[in-house]
C-alpha cells in the first residue's frame, strides 16, 4: 500500500501533511459595542442601501463590517435581509456561503451553495464551486471521522460529476475530482479498490493537462475556476508558539516592520498550474528573535496554493526586532503572490 501511495504522490502535487482543523461554530456572544467610527461608516452604508435597494454592494459591505467587529448575528441578519431583497443575486448567495464557512457552519454553507446552483441549473460553475467546498471540508477538517471524510469526498465527487455532465471539457472540475478521488484512496483499506481510485484520478489529471496543452496550442483563452473556498476559522485562541515560549508582539505602532533579508519564491504546484489557479495567499508569520520565521498560518486561502506559500514563507529571514533594547519575536501579515505566465 505504501508503494502505491508513494507512486501516486509522484504523479500528483503532494498535499500538505497537516492542516488546521475546522472548528465548530462559534458560540453566540453579545456583539461588542461599536466605535463611533464604526457607527458612522455603517450608517453611511444604510443610507446607500435605502437609496439603492437593488444594489448588493452596500449590503455586503455592511455585513462584512459587522462581522469584522464581531457582531456575527447582525452580519448574518444583514445577509439574510439581502437575500430576501435580492433573491436572484449570485453575489449575495455566495457571500452567505462564505460567511457560514468562516463561521464553521458547513451545513448552512452547502445550503447557500445549492441556492447558487438553483439560480442557473445549466451553469457548471455552480456544482463545481460546491465540489471545491466539499474538498476543502474533507481535506482540511482534521476533526472529521473517517466515515464523514469519506461522505464529504463522495458528495464532492458527485458535485464535480454534475459539473462535468454539463461541460465535459471543464478542466477545473477534472482537477478537483482528481483530488477528491485521492482522498477516498487514502481512506481505502482494500488495495485493489485503492488502485482503481488512484488510476481514475491519474486519468483525470492526465486529461486535464492534455486539455490545458491543447488550449494553449490552439490559442483558445483559458478561463480560471470560480473563487476557491474561504479558509475555515482559526482554532480557539489561535495562538502562535515560539521556540522561547514568548508570545510574539504584533508589528505596528512602535514595533516597526522588520526588513526581509532572505526571500524565497514559492514553487508553483503543477496541479494549480493545470487548473489555471492563481492569486494571493495571505498568511500570518511569526518571526523569532533570530529573524527566522518560526510559524506561519493561512489567513486567506487558495487551497491548491496554500502549502507552497507556507513552505516559501518558512524559509524567509528578517532583521531581528528589538523592543526596549531586547530582541522579541513578532507577528505580522505577509502575502505570497502566484501569477501564471
Amino acid at each position: 500500500m505504501t508503494r502505491l501511495l508513494s507512486g501516486a504522490v509522484l504523479l500528483l502535487l503532494v498535499l500538505p501533511a497537516a492542516a488546521a482543523a475546522q472548528t465548530p461554530p462559534r458560540d453566540p456572544k453579545p456583539a461588542p459595542p461599536s466605535s463611533a467610527k464604526d457607527q458612522t461608516a455603517e450608517a453611511k452604508l444604510r443610507v446607500r442601501i435605502a437609496a439603492h435597494p437593488a444594489d448588493a454592494a452596500p449590503r455586503l459591505e455592511l455585513s462584512r463590517a459587522q462581522e469584522d467587529r464581531g457582531a456575527l448575528a447582525e452580519a448574518e441578519a444583514t445577509l439574510l435581509d439581502a437575500k430576501r431583497a435580492l433573491p436572484s443575486n449570485k453575489d449575495v448567495l455566495q457571500a452567505i456561503a462564505a460567511f457560514y464557512n468562516r463561521a464553521g457552519r458547513f451545513d448552512k454553507t452547502v445550503e447557500a451553495l445549492n441556492d447558487v446552483i438553483a439560480l442557473d441549473p445549466a451553469d457548471p460553475t455552480g456544482p463545481h464551486l460546491l465540489g471545491t467546498f466539499y474538498w476543502e471540508k474533507a481535506y482540511r477538517d482534521l476533526a472529521l471521522s473517517a466515515a464523514d471524510r469519506r461522505r464529504y469526498a463522495e458528495q464532492g465527487i458527485a458535485a464535480e460529476d454534475r459539473a462535468l455532465a454539463l461541460n465535459g471539457g471543464y478542466m477545473e472540475a477534472m482537477v478537483y475530482k482528481n483530488l477528491l478521488l485521492r482522498i477516498l484512496a487514502n481512506l481505502e483499506t482494500d488495495p485493489a479498490r485503492q488502485r482503481t481510485l488512484i488510476a481514475e484520478a491519474d486519468t483525470l489529471r492526465a486529461r486535464a493537462m492534455a486539455l490545458r496543452n491543447q488550449r494553449q496550442t490552439t490559442g483558445v483563452p483559458l478561463t480560471g475556476p470560480p473563487p476557491p473556498p474561504p479558509p475555515p476559522p482559526p482554532p480557539p485562541g489561535g495562538g502562535f508558539a515560539t521556540p522561547s515560549g514568548e508570545a510574539p508582539v504584533r508589528v505596528g505602532g512602535n514595533v516597526a516592520v522588520p526588513t526581509k533579508t532572505k526571500d524565497v519564491k514559492p514553487v508553483y504546484p503543477i496541479d494549480a498550474q493545470t487548473a489555471r489557479v492563481q492569486g494571493v495567499v495571505i498568511l500570518e508569520a511569526v518571526i523569532g528573535t533570530d529573524g527566522r520565521v518560526t510559524d506561519a498560518k493561512v489567513l486567506r486561502s487558495i487551497p491548491l496554493l496554500d502549502q507552497a506559500a507556507i513552505d516559501a514563507v518558512r524559509q524567509w529571514e528578517f532583521t531581528p526586532t528589538t523592543l526596549n533594547g531586547v530582541r522579541v519575536p513578532v507577528i505580522m501579515t505577509v502575502t505570497v503572490n502566484f501569477a501564471l505566465q
